[in-house]
């Protein structure tokens, strides 16, 4: 299994959310340890994340190597509609 960390942005999306999107995103963050869900990495600008669709949410996360072990970063979360928009306009600053 894979550690995996959400950063505090995350977090705050999470817990603005309804109960019943809150908790499925809950889920499928927590079996990205077993690294499955609906993962799909992302091109262009912004390669080298990949993100995991949950209906209609998407979280953009990143593999790194934190004390010799492979971790999954959770850096950013939101609805389909402008989450790529938004994490490329942050990540390209």
């Amino acid at each position: 299994m894979i550690s995996v960390r959400i950063q505090e942005e995350v977090l705050d999306y999470l817990l603005k959310l309804p109960p019943q999107p809150r908790h499925r995103l809950k889920e499928a963050i927590k079996a990205l340890a077993k690294e499955s869900g609906d993962i799909k990495p992302l091109t262009e600008e912004i390669e080298g994340f990949l993100r995991l669709r949950v209906g209609s949410y998407r979280v953009i996360f990143e593999y790194e190597m934190i004390d010799g072990e492979r971790t999954i970063t959770c850096v950013f979360a939101g609805s389909r509609r402008w989450i790529y928009e938004v994490f490329q306009s942050r990540f390209t600053e």
